[in-house]
């Protein structure tokens, strides 16, 4: 248990050096790229906004308290701040999505040297996806809503925020896991089904992705790098036939 943990953890690491590789680097630009200049243009949007108020504001001040101006402008630096640190990881998730796939595709290639391939057709695909995706939202939520009921419970909910760190991690490990395991057509119950067979793997892995996405700055590039580690230990861990690559 405790050596898989320790893989888990040091995948992330690892992945990091895959993101150079020639054919991945583009899915790590452009994603990043287009969040940076979505947030940007929030928050030049939000001072747009909020330069006029704060110039109305401060003409009802006397000239003496004039400083006042740069605790405003404080506030407003810190909430853009907040927000930005806060909502970047599920919007960032959002536009990356289809890149995801795509690049847990090309690191698979550079590791193997064998091209994907799928019997599944489109419509299928669709179908089995909207599905997993369905019963992923259904299991999030029955063990959310059973955590938050212990977390009610006077005495047990003391071990209520370790087992919201333990649920965090394997849902981050879900989540990534879900683009190497989706390019071969695994559905959410057999992608369950296989990290629950390597648990140890899965909690280490999710439990250091929850840790880089909790560092401003970090946080901007940990997505990649969770893909890029999933999809390492996809093929040396899980896929049948593993054999080691790097």
């Amino acid at each position: 248990m405790i050596s898989d943990v320790t893989i888990g953890l040091q995948a992330l690491a690892r992945g990091t050096r895959l993101l150079n590789k020639p054919g991945v680097r583009i899915y790590v630009v452009i994603p990043l790229c287009i969040n940076l200049l979505l947030f940007g243009a929030l928050i030049w949007y939000g001072y747009s906004l909020f330069y006029p108020f704060v110039e109305w504001m401060m003409s009802f001040v006397p000239g003496f308290l004039d400083f006042l101006e740069w605790f405003i402008w404080l506030f407003f630096g810190s909430l853009a701040a907040i927000t930005v640190f806060f909502s970047f990881t599920p919007v960032a998730n959002i536009v990356a999505a289809p890149f995801n796939a795509l690049m847990s595709e090309k690191i698979e290639i550079y590791l193997t040297g064998k091209a994907l391939s799928s019997n599944v057709s489109f419509g299928k695909m669709a179908i089995d996806a909207i599905g997993s995706q369905l019963r992923k939202l259904v299991y999030i939520l029955l063990w959310a809503l059973g955590l938050f009921l212990i977390s009610l419970i006077p005495v047990v909910n003391l071990i209520a925020p370790v087992l919201w760190v333990i649920f965090g991690s394997w849902l981050l490990s879900l989540e990534y896991f879900d683009y190497p395991m989706g390019n071969h057509d695994l559905v959410f119950d057999e992608e369950k089904r296989q990290l629950r067979e390597r648990r140890g793997i899965a909690l280490g892995f999710g439990g250091g992705v929850m840790v880089l996405t909790s560092i401003p700055i970090v946080n901007f590039i940990t997505m990649p790098v969770a893909v890029a580690g999933a999809t390492l230990l996809w093929v040396e861990q899980f896929q049948p036939n593993q054999t080691d690559h790097i």
